[in-house]
Formats: structure tokens, sequence, C-alpha cells
């Protein structure tokens, strides 16, 4: 099975982001990861990325919801609407149990899903044979 080419991370929280890099990393399913401590940087990366000619569209977006300035609803939009070519697949990450954020994630068709952090190998398992399915 072909591996995750481009896997992106957005979340505010360094423990979180550094146990999802470890996860990521013994899973050997990814290629190559990115991750960003907060909405904003990951849309100035994008930007900077698309001036110099070099955007690379990742396959999938892991997103917190909950997250200082830009939270993870507002980019979604944000990213959406300047993505052109290829949608990734948009999967948010909480650990809130909001019902809420629940339908909002049902009801949006950017996103493939939501999932309890923290991040499972599991996860890059469906993940991938997702990508798989729809390449």
């Amino acid at each position: 099975m072909e591996k995750i080419k481009l896997l992106l991370f957005i979340d505010d929280d360094f423990a979180t982001n550094f146990y999802h890099k470890i996860i990521v990393r013994d899973s050997g399913l990814v290629e190559k990861y990115l991750f960003f401590a907060s909405a904003n940087e990951a849309l100035i990366y994008f930007k900077e990325q698309q001036a110099l000619g070099n955007m690379e569209k990742p396959d999938a977006i892991f997103l917190d919801i909950n997250m200082p300035g830009i939270n993870g609803w507002e980019f979604l939009d944000l990213y959406a609407k300047s993505d052109n070519d290829k949608s990734p697949i948009y999967i948010m990450l909480t650990t809130s149990l909001n019902q809420e954020d629940q339908q909002r994630a049902e009801l949006n068709p950017l996103v493939r899903g939501l999932k309890n952090k923290p991040l499972t190998a599991l996860h890059l398992e469906e993940l991938q044979k997702e990508l798989t399915l729809i390449m």
C-alpha cells in the first residue's frame, strides 16, 4: 500500500504535537509531515509556498478545533477558499465531547471525520486506506 505523501497537523498544544510526531514517525505510513502551532502559521506557510511556486498540496490535514486566534473551523473556511486544485481530507481533532462540533463536522462537506485526541496508528491506517481508495 502506498504511503501518505504529505500530512499536516495544526494544533496549538506542544505536548500533543510532540506525541503525534512520534506516532507518525513510528507508523512508517507517511513520507512527509509538517506541524504548525497555529492556524495563522499554517496559512502563512501556504502563502509563502504558493508565492515561490512550491505549493505541495497535503493529502490530509489533522486540524485542532479549539485554538486561539484562528480556530479550526475558521482555518477550514480560509484554506478551502484558497485551494483550487486538490482538496485535502480534513479531519478535525478534539478533546471535547461537544455535540455541536460533532454535528458541525458531519454537516460540513469538507470534513471527513472528527477524531478524539490523541491520534493513534489506527487513525493513520484508516486514512491511508481511504486515500488509496480515492487516488
